[in-house]
Parts: structure tokens; C-alpha cells; sequence
């Protein structure tokens, strides 16, 4: 009877656990068992890093990267247009052939011309200040300048090139180039120099 008893209470016992119980019976069993980590939570919300195209252009602080890009130098230019510096003779001279020859023009492809004009004052093959450069007979385009030009936004944009071209804040669009045409000619000396690049309707040469 006490055999009986207790097999009673056992199956008794047996019946009562819930299904797919996770009581562990075997001891030894329980201090094989892994340990199982628990799930990692979802990393908490960051704040992306403002970018300098999202920052005003008075407020950019360009780097070389950025200026390299059209969109930075768009933005480093707007920002030497709102905090225009008195207009040395250098930087006017340049900005209205700038202005002359490349208005129409994208500001990589401006920047290039102004470049161009910086690279004849160091090469020893022309003269040395801007003004002489660009004041050279059949070199660039000449002429005034109207009042009404130098009160727009393209005047404002070639005076920031200028700036920008003479305190060489961005690297060579067309590195060492010394002459540029459109390319709706074809001069005869183009074949005696190398070709640089091409930027919008200029080609450039060194």
C-alpha cells in the first residue's frame, strides 16, 4: 500500500507541472546549460552632425574638401560676397576680366580664369602684377565695366573669385594652365601647348 501511495503522489506531482515547463529536474544538467544573454536593446537615438550644406553661407566654415565641390565653393563664395573686403587694385583688375570673360560661365570655370591670370604673374613669361597680366594687348577680353554690372550679383561673384583665386583658398581647377579659348575656336597655338582641361566653354593650357 505505501508502494502504491507513493507512486500516486509521483504521477500526481507529474501531472500537475505546465507543458513545455522550463524547470530544469537533472542538476546536473542545470550547470551544463549555456547561459543565454539577453537580447541587446536598440541603440538610442543620435542627433546627426550638422552639415555645412545645411549651415547659412554666412556661417559656413569651408574646408578643402568642401571647397572642391561646386555646392562648397557656391557657399564660399556667397560668403565672401556678404562680407566684401575693401576692392584692392589686384582683386579689381582680375574680377573684371573674370567678369568679362567668364559671366556666363559655372564659378569652377571662373575660378580657372582667375587662376590662369595668377599663374602668368609667377611664370616669369609675362609680367608680374595682375593688373599688367590682364592689362596685355590681345591677351583678354577688355572694355569697361558698366556702373549697372558692378551693383549684380555676377560683379559680386567675380570680386569673390578674385578674393578667393589670390588668397588661394581652393586648389587649381585647371592645375598650371597659362592660356585658355572657348571652344567655339580653334587658335593655332593650341596645338603648341599641353592641354589641361576642359570646363564648361573653355579649354585650358599650360
Amino acid at each position: 500500500m505505501l508502494v502504491l501511495s507513493l507512486l500516486v503522489v509521483s504521477r500526481g506531482l507529474a501531472a500537475s507541472a505546465p507543458p513545455h515547463s522550463n524547470i530544469i529536474v537533472d542538476p546536473a544538467k542545470a550547470q551544463s546549460e549555456p547561459l543565454r544573454a539577453a537580447p541587446p536593446s536598440a541603440p538610442a537615438p543620435s542627433m546627426d552632425p550638422i552639415v555645412a550644406t545645411e549651415l547659412p553661407d554666412t556661417h559656413f566654415q569651408p574646408s578643402l574638401r568642401d571647397t572642391m565641390t561646386p555646392a562648397g565653393l557656391r557657399r564660399l563664395v556667397a560668403l565672401h560676397a556678404a562680407h566684401p573686403e575693401p576692392l584692392r587694385p589686384a582683386v579689381e583688375c582680375m574680377a573684371r576680366t573674370v567678369f568679362r570673360e567668364a559671366a556666363n560661365q559655372a564659378l569652377s570655370g571662373q575660378l580657372a580664369v582667375a587662376q590662369v591670370i595668377l599663374n602668368r604673374t609667377r611664370s616669369g613669361a609675362f609680367p608680374k602684377s595682375v593688373c599688367a597680366v590682364v592689362g596685355q594687348h590681345g591677351q583678354f577680353a577688355q572694355g569697361p565695366v558698366g556702373v549697372s554690372s558692378t551693383s549684380s550679383k555676377p560683379w559680386d561673384a567675380a570680386v569673390a573669385i578674385a578674393t578667393i583665386a589670390q588668397q588661394e583658398e581652393v586648389p587649381q581647377i585647371a592645375p598650371g594652365a597659362l592660356f585658355f579659348h572657348t571652344t567655339a575656336v580653334r587658335p593655332a597655338w593650341s596645338g603648341e601647348h599641353e592641354r589641361v582641361a576642359q570646363i564648361g566653354d573653355h579649354i585650358f593650357y599650360r
